[in-house]
């Protein structure tokens, strides 16, 4: 399969907007535009294996897709941002249409390299978070 061309993102967070942006649109395209090509990414998706490399993330994605669609909100993202790498901690509050009860929140980690093209994901993790969690403040950075 070939791969879509890559979009140039100057900071970490574009790729970050980038991300949720497709996810929010289900568009395969633009989702893996925000990926690394490399063979070693890793999605590991709430309830789902872990999907290791471009054709598998790839795959999981489309899967997600091609289910209901969900209303995500990113909430107490805390970044971790040095030169060539930034680490994404943060919670998503994800809700759909017909919900009779909320979805549990999400622990999140969304790692991104710095590369020739600009900053790409490379690592997209979530984990159903305790049911006792923090839903609120500002982002926090630290360098």
């Amino acid at each position: 399969m070939e791969m879509p061309r890559k979009a140039f993102f100057a900071t970490p967070q574009e790729a970050e907007a980038a991300f949720y942006e497709a996810r929010a649109r289900g568009d395969i395209e633009a989702m893996m535009a925000v990926w690394g090509d490399e063979d070693d990414i890793i999605c590991a998706l709430a309830g789902c294996p872990r999907a290791s490399g471009y054709e598998e993330v790839r795959d999981a994605w489309r899967r997600v897709f091609a289910g209901t669609r969900v209303d995500v909100r990113v909430i107490n993202a805390q970044i971790m941002q040095g030169v060539l790498q930034s680490i994404h901690s943060l919670n998503e509050q994800c809700s759909a249409a017909g919900d009779r009860a909320s979805r549990p929140l999400l622990i999140v980690t969304n790692v991104y390299l710095r590369g020739p093209l600009g900053w790409h994901m490379v690592l997209h993790h979530a984990s159903a978070a305790p049911a006792a969690q923090e839903t609120a403040g500002p982002p926090k950075i630290l360098h």
